[in-house]
């Protein structure tokens, strides 16, 4: 009996939300600062022509402040950490901490794969063009602008197979490698994404949308690899809340 009650009260709760959002205007001007959240894949192109590798999940997280000049019109700036790189990477772009041309014969050990973290710190400066939708509390939007990242760290973990009288076997073996110094610190890339303000009667101003990033400078700083020019490329889904 007690768990039909709960129904009805819920259901009234999801409709005076529902009557809240819709009463809200979306044709505001001004500034507002917020913090977001995302998830999404990065990966590793070869003069964005091919993937090398796998892609792999990444994070991202950061605070934006921007400012409308008309209701459909703004300009962002943000700052976010993010990490990016790859997964099941061939052993020989550069990631083993010696010679990665070489195993270790006399142990029948043999380089296999690598995967690549990259830890960077990304300030986005873009446009922001929305499409203000009169007595909805809805406001979808594209963002575009140029991306200025720092790569602080990076690590690669590299995966060894072992090989008995040259039977392969699947016994892995793993190192981790700090490869910092292999990477170029500084970074552009393009920034785009389509989302949508949601309003409501007081503030937050909430945020949903899809974030894409295009990297247009080489990430490595090592030459002597298979490919020794590569960029990275990410996709988050991303939610956040503005005041």
């Amino acid at each position: 009996m007690e768990h039909r009650k709960k129904v009805p009260v819920f259901i009234i709760l999801i409709f005076h939300l529902f009557m809240d959002v819709r009463a809200v205007e979306t044709d505001t001007t001004g500034f507002r600062l917020g913090a977001k959240i995302g998830a999404g894949t990065t990966c590793l192109t070869h003069h964005h022509l091919y993937m090398l590798g796998d892609s792999r999940v990444t994070f991202t997280m950061g605070f934006t402040g921007e400012y409308w000049f008309k209701p459909w019109l703004a300009a962002r700036l943000s700052v976010e950490y993010t990490h990016k790189g790859g997964s099941m990477l061939n052993p020989r772009l550069f990631y083993a901490k010696d010679d990665p041309m070489l195993g270790i014969p006399e142990w029948d050990k043999t380089l296999y794969a690598a995967n690549l973290t990259i830890h960077a710190l990304e300030i986005p400066v873009t446009a922001c063009f929305a499409i203000p939708l009169k007595g909805s509390a809805f406001k979808p939007f594209v963002v575009i602008g140029p991306s200025f990242g720092h790569n602080f760290h990076a690590r690669a973990d590299n995966y060894y197979r072992w090989e008995f009288n040259g039977t392969p076997n699947d016994l892995l073996d793993e190192t981790s490698d700090f490869v910092t110094d292999k990477i170029e610190p500084w970074n552009i890339s393009v920034y785009t994404g389509l989302g949508m303000e949601i309003h409501t009667k007081k503030k937050p101003v909430f945020e949903v949308g899809i974030t894409f990033r295009l990297g247009m400078t080489y990430e490595d700083r090592f030459y002597y690899t298979l490919y020794h020019k590569y960029s990275t490329v990410s996709t988050f889904a991303c939610i956040g809340m503005k005041f």
